[in-house]
């Protein structure tokens, strides 16, 4: 078990605060490139006068910036702490993390980050455009929804192979004989070497013949459950448990 920190009872979370982003305030008009300041609505109702900076580009068009009414600096998001809009970085010095990262256990750490992974997934299966602004037809259907589709399904594609690697090996600290480091290292789970071939699966170089190694893991995983052997069916069950799915239903 890891080490509990001693900001622990401190710590809060950016999912507990409304929060507001710059591009969608410039896109409807609500921050006007030729002035400094503006009024900006937060989700809980309030309206706050915040500063505001443009950048402008050579040959036309450019991007504003929140700044941040404590430390100053350019911000593209803020958050309302207690009342006041902060930049992230000042919600770091108040001790307020992510809580992919940062949660209170491992299981709070995943169930954050498959809450983000159904953001983004719900985001590119979307029918509505999210871009206030119409794209260019040229853009095509879904980049036409969606900004930075491509690099949004690649995203949802990277974390899906870690959450079906995850299921298939957990996460375990060794420390070096000097005790200065500690390494994290994705061991298989006991399971999950007692019923496949894992070899191909850590042995992948490239995303192609890791998907086709998990892939083909996968069938053998439900095809055990059907098994007339009872290990390979409680072997199979318990890498399932390891699963979004699982979580999702509070298994």
């Amino acid at each position: 078990m890891g080490k509990r920190r001693a900001d622990a009872d401190s710590r809060r979370f950016f999912d507990e605060f409304p929060w507001v982003r710059v591009s969608r305030f410039r896109a409807d008009g609500t921050i006007d490139p030729t002035k400094q300041i503006a009024a900006i609505p937060f989700p809980d109702g309030t309206t706050k006068l915040i500063s505001v900076k443009h950048t402008w580009f050579a040959r036309g068009g450019g991007w504003s910036f929140f700044v941040c009414p404590k430390c100053q600096r350019r911000t593209p998001k803020l958050y309302l702490i207690d009342q006041r809009p902060l930049c992230t970085r000042c919600c770091d010095a108040l001790n307020i993390k992510h809580e992919s990262q940062m949660g209170f256990g491992r299981e709070a750490r995943r169930k954050a980050q498959d809450r983000r992974l159904d953001a983004l997934i719900a985001k590119i299966e979307t029918n509505t455009p999210l871009r206030l602004k119409p794209a260019p037809a040229v853009w095509g259907k879904e980049a036409g929804r969606v900004y930075n589709s491509r690099r949004m399904r690649e995203r949802v594609r990277r974390r899906l192979i870690e959450l079906r690697l995850h299921a298939l090996a957990h996460q375990q600290a060794s420390s070096r004989a000097d005790d200065e480091d500690t390494l994290r290292l994705l061991r298989p789970t006991a399971e999950a070497a007692q019923l496949l071939d894992l070899r191909p699966i850590w042995q992948a170089n490239s995303p192609e013949t890791l998907s086709q190694a998990l892939d083909h893991a996968q069938t053998i995983i439900l095809a055990a459950l059907e098994s007339n052997d009872p290990q390979q069916r409680i072997n199979a069950a318990k890498i399932l448990m390891r699963t979004k799915q699982a979580r999702d239903r509070g298994l």
